[in-house]
This record gives structure tokens, C-alpha cells and sequence, in this order.
């Protein structure tokens, strides 16, 4: 049993691991990473969008995706998907990007993750966005029905994105990790979150999250 002084959040995991709910573990961490990869892309290709433009093409885009944003914001999903598949045809590169990413993570908070999948494989298919935007497309794809496809067949999608220097590769061993625990298999889960707690390069607070499973995996139950 988890001691009584314990975080909370490892107090969580250990009782949702004693019995054996896995499914509702993996919906509390995989919502949680999706929407940190969410961030990240809306950040990161904002800023590289940001400096490619010409003045008055930015502003333009600018102040179409800010409108479209604005809609997502007042959970007016289906008014603001509809501005971002407008945008994203007639704006420059980076803000198309951004709105394309967008399109399918509105598609995906509104429960469509087969759709979002696609939106986001289209992505990563496409040859002329930057490779490490591709490789996030294909990353969020994985999220999108992570809950859903057959485990081992998507740890198999995204295994040369977690085996490589990509910038995403340490969400993809944590998505590769949670796979594992979601096909039941709890001693390759911890011995993957082990690794990823112990990686010198991984963020912090992603090496946090994994030491805290890692230890809740390797309880015994009483």
C-alpha cells in the first residue's frame, strides 16, 4: 500500500495500478501529454511563422488565426474549425501550419480522434513542412487514438521517432511507455519509465512524471 505521506499524485497511480484500472490512468496522463504537445506546437511555429513573414501578409494571418484562436477559446469549436480550414489554404506557410494543427486538435477535444489522426497524418506526409513539424504531426497522431488502436501496432508507428535525436522523442518514449501499461504489460512500461527518469536530456518535469510511474510500478501489492 502507498504510504500516507506520499505525493498525491503517486498515491493516485499507485491505487489506480493496485486495481488494476488502467484504462482510467491512461485517460488522466494522455490528456495531460496531448495538451502539452499542443502547446509546444502552437508555440514553437508561431515564433518560426512569426519571422518568415512579410509585414503585411503576417498581419493579415495574424489577425484571421488570432480571431479563429479566439472562437476555440469561447468553446465555439465548430465556428473556429471552420476559420482555420479557411485559413489555412489562403495564408502564408507557417500560420497554414498552425491552422492545420489546430483543425485537428479542435477535431480531437471534440471527441473526433479518428479525424484528428488523419489531420494530423496528413501533416507529417507532408514534404514541405520542416522535418521536426512532421514528426510532431505523426507524434499527435499516435496521441489521438492512443485510447483506442491496437497498442503494439502504434509503439510500432511512432518507434523511429522515440529511437532518434528528434526534439520529440522523449514525448514519444513516454507515449511509448503508456502503451505498454495500456497492453497490460507493467514490467516494460516501468523499465521504459525508469529509462526516461534517468535520461540526462529529458525535460524535467517529463523525468518527474516518469520516476513517480516507474516507483508506482514497481510496488508490490498488498
Amino acid at each position: 500500500m502507498a504510504d500516507n505521506t506520499a505525493d498525491p499524485l503517486l498515491k493516485e497511480i499507485d491505487e489506480e495500478l493496485r486495481h488494476e484500472r488502467l484504462a482510467k490512468l491512461w485517460q488522466r496522463f494522455g490528456n495531460w501529454v496531448i495538451g502539452v504537445a499542443i502547446a509546444v506546437v502552437v508555440i514553437v511555429a508561431g515564433h518560426q511563422g512569426w519571422k518568415n513573414y512579410q509585414a503585411s501578409q503576417r498581419e493579415q494571418a495574424s489577425a484571421r488565426y488570432t480571431a479563429a484562436v479566439r472562437l476555440a477559446a469561447q468553446n465555439n469549436a465548430a465556428e473556429a474549425e471552420k476559420a482555420f480550414v479557411q485559413l489555412a489554404p489562403t495564408a502564408p506557410a507557417g500560420y497554414a501550419m498552425l491552422a492545420r494543427f489546430r483543425e485537428a486538435a479542435l477535431a480531437l477535444q471534440q471527441g473526433e480522434q479518428p479525424r484528428a489522426a488523419s489531420l494530423y497524418r496528413r501533416l507529417a506526409a507532408d514534404g514541405a513542412l520542416d522535418n521536426s513539424y512532421r514528426e510532431l504531426a505523426l507524434l499527435q497522431a499516435a496521441f489521438a487514438v492512443a485510447d483506442s488502436a491496437e497498442p503494439q501496432a502504434l509503439r510500432q508507428e511512432i518507434a523511429g521517432l522515440a529511437a532518434t535525436d528528434s526534439p520529440w522523442r522523449h514525448l514519444a518514449r513516454e507515449l511509448s511507455a503508456l502503451l505498454s501499461l495500456r497492453a497490460g504489460d507493467r514490467e516494460a512500461a516501468r523499465e521504459q519509465f525508469r529509462r526516461l527518469a534517468e535520461d540526462a536530456a529529458a525535460p524535467a518535469p517529463l523525468k518527474a512524471r516518469a520516476a513517480e510511474i516507474a516507483a508506482a510500478l514497481g510496488k508490490k501489492e498488498s
